[in-house]
């Protein structure tokens, strides 16, 4: 019965967004203005993914980098990663976790190619990822570190290099940071993650455009795992508000069963707000766990002559 209110909280989360979003006011972008960057703007994480890109809190794996970076101490191992959009888009993405004698730090790469433009009036993943046109490659290292602060609170920062190659020959670079704080409050996990703070890029063309970084703040919400008869179970939200008004409610259910110690068989949905295109709000993965290892799949389809599957390896 104690459990019941937190484990309601992702669901709330999910409402006000929704609310949010539908109250939102519309706010109009100069038209010489486009995004790039799609490798921060898709799922970095095969287990978020499944969840509507609400990362899991209390998941522990070394891809918390990429979502909360406040949380770098409580993960551990290499997650990695391969993602399809179709027969054009492919993200790759890995993470490691390390400590030092004053806090713990993470490193992440993700490399992704698809054959758009490159760049969108709003941050589409649909456009890039299944568009036609000259292929684009977008490269990003993080390097992240957190520590608690005063026994209460954990805190964490991680700094990306972007490197994004369109057009033939010609390459952007940009430096970005993520800023996050998180705290635990009874069986609940609550993150608050600025994502992508930086300078916009100057492509070097005779139009001279400012290509957007799809900046963010995002709220974090999930539960400890609780037994539902012979299963276990959690939940986890997330609202994140982008550069351009729009929130993006998201969140998520896992039920798992292991009829042997150590090995678990994990079945995930989640839900999420679609903006722009026409991907499905909803989402499904499958994983299962052996000891230390866990195999991952997700699922998305799109509105296109193609669907996003993700595969994943994590070790913890």
């Amino acid at each position: 019965m104690g459990l019941r209110p937190a484990a309601t909280l992702p669901l709330v989360v999910l409402a006000i967004g929704a609310i949010a979003g539908e109250g939102r006011a519309q706010i109009v972008q100069p038209a010489q203005d486009a995004y790039r960057a799609l490798v921060l703007q898709a799922p970095a994480s095969v287990e978020a993914a499944a969840y509507g890109n609400a990362p899991y809190l209390r998941g522990g794996g070394a891809d918390l980098l990429f979502y909360a970076p406040a949380l770098i101490g409580r993960a551990g191992g290499m997650a990695a990663s391969l993602h399809r959009y179709g027969s054009e888009g492919t993200l790759a993405t890995l993470a490691s976790k390390g400590s030092v004698g004053l806090g713990d730090f993470a490193v992440g790469l993700q490399y992704m190619r698809y054959g758009g433009s490159g760049t969108a009036a709003l941050p589409d993943l649909q456009y890039a990822a299944f568009g036609d046109g000259e292929s684009v490659t977008e490269f990003a290292a993080s390097l992240g570190y957190a520590r608690t602060l005063f026994g209460v609170v954990d805190a964490g920062v991680v700094a990306k290099y972007l490197e994004l190659h369109f057009l033939r020959a010609l390459r952007d670079r940009a430096l970005v940071v993520d800023l996050g704080v998180a705290r635990e409050f009874g069986p609940t996990m609550v993150s608050l993650t600025a994502r992508n703070l930086g300078s916009d890029v100057k492509t070097r063309t005779v139009t001279d455009i400012t290509d957007r970084i799809p900046t963010q703040l995002a709220l974090g919400i999930s539960t400890e795992s609780f037994e539902v008869g012979e299963l276990d179970m959690f939940l986890t939200g997330q609202v994140a508000r982008r550069r351009d008004g729009e929130v993006i409610p998201a969140g998520g259910v896992e039920v798992s069963y292991w009829p042997v110690q150590g090995y678990t068989f994990r079945l995930r949905a989640g839900l999420q707000r679609v903006v722009e295109d026409k991907r499905s709000p909803f989402t499904f993965g499958l994983a299962f766990t052996g000891d230390a290892l866990t195999l991952e799949y997700a699922f998305q389809a799109f509105d296109v002559d193609g669907n996003a599957h993700r595969f994943g390896l994590s070790f913890r």
